[in-house]
């Protein structure tokens, strides 16, 4: 007797099929709309069933946690990331807050938080009552805490977005605020809540902090490390980078000051320059205009192109040929849909790269 599943079911055992990710899943769905028919295909039949054994419980412990369960399709799951090449086919919720709220920030920063960064964090926070917005971070100790606390202590709504299931909080420290962040904001995460983080997880999540946000601020950063890395899939998915400048003499100005000084972001002395820089109403009013920029799917091969061009910059067409296994004909209308949707952009030669 053949075992039928609910929807949330099928949903989630796509992301356990082995090479299913984000841009794969999308193109399964795309192609099998009755998403059972996937488990039945020839190459996935092996794995089917334990895909789908390991859902069903993932459902389970859901409705037991009460956390939502978001499918790209879903109008609940966050407009701005839902059309971004990476993004997750699953996103897991706990909270209140509303992830399409019309305005959205991400401060982000190091673990090793000076007095003068949580100042500033602090004081961002204060500034931005006035303005409705949503803040979002990722539950790190240093920045990451202190602009969730300061959201708390200010009642402004805050997100958290983890590496890891809500079952298995990271750094448990950080556990004591999480019912306080629940009442007006939420915990966010694209791994099921059973689910322990893994230190490869933590790089990956922050292209979901990126992407949920207007504009993402990197109050203080060394050379290298996970707050660089937000702001560099913030500007990939042209949201705009804001950076605090800080002393030549502090290790953890020295990322901030880099990316200031490389015109990767602007910089970032008070509330006021980033309202002025993001105006709001007026970006509402051009998506109002052009609903189709935003509600773009894209295909495999669309997708394998976008993140050929987001890892490497600048390529040109035969490059794109090699590199993305696409047959010549093919590559062309893709190329031109991309130029036609906005997305990416010919240079110089026969080069493309992203808008």
């Amino acid at each position: 007797m053949k075992t039928t599943y609910s929807l949330p079911v099928y949903q989630i055992a796509l992301t356990y099929l082995p090479k299913v990710g984000p841009v794969k899943g999308k193109e399964l769905a795309f192609l099998y709309p009755d998403l059972s028919d996937i488990f039945r295909l020839a190459s996935y039949q092996a794995f089917a069933s334990q895909a789908l054994m390991e859902a069903e419980k993932t459902v389970q412990i859901c409705l037991e946690d009460q956390v939502q369960i978001l499918y790209f399709e879903d109008t609940a799951y966050p407009q701005r990331i839902k059309y971004l090449y990476d993004a997750p086919l699953i996103l897991f919720k706990k909270g209140e807050a509303d992830l399409n709220a019309h305005r959205m920030v991400a401060v982000v920063g190091t673990r090793h938080a000076s007095d003068v960064g949580k100042k500033v964090t602090d004081e961002l926070v204060q500034a931005a009552i006035k303005d409705q917005v949503i803040l979002v971070s990722g539950f790190a100790r240093g920045i990451d805490i202190t602009l969730h606390k300061a959201c708390l202590t200010y009642g402004v709504p805050t997100i958290a977005v983890l590496a890891g299931g809500f079952r298995h909080l990271y750094p448990f420290e950080n556990s004591i605020y999480v019912e306080q962040i629940l009442v007006d904001g939420a915990l966010l995460s694209e791994y099921a809540p059973h689910i322990p983080p893994a230190s490869y997880n933590f790089p990956i999540r922050n292209r979901i902090i990126a992407g949920l946000s207007d504009a993402t601020v990197i109050v203080e950063a060394a050379e290298k490390g996970g707050a660089l890395i937000t702001a560099d899939y913030a500007a990939n998915y042209h949201r705009t980078v804001f950076a605090v400048p800080g002393s030549l003499n502090r290790p953890f100005s020295k990322g901030c000051n880099l990316l200031i000084r490389n015109n990767k972001a602007t910089i970032y002395t008070s509330w006021e320059d980033l309202m002025q820089e993001l105006n709001w109403e007026q970006a509402k009013d051009r998506l109002a205009l052009n609903p189709g920029l935003s509600q773009k799917l894209f295909t495999l091969n669309e997708s394998a192109v976008i993140s050929l061009l987001h890892r490497e910059g600048q390529l040109s067409f035969n490059e794109l040929v090699q590199r993305g296994e696409i047959q010549q004909d093919e590559l062309a209308l893709i190329l031109l849909n991309l130029e036609l949707t906005g997305m990416i952009q010919s240079t110089d030669g026969d080069g493309y790269m992203l808008a």
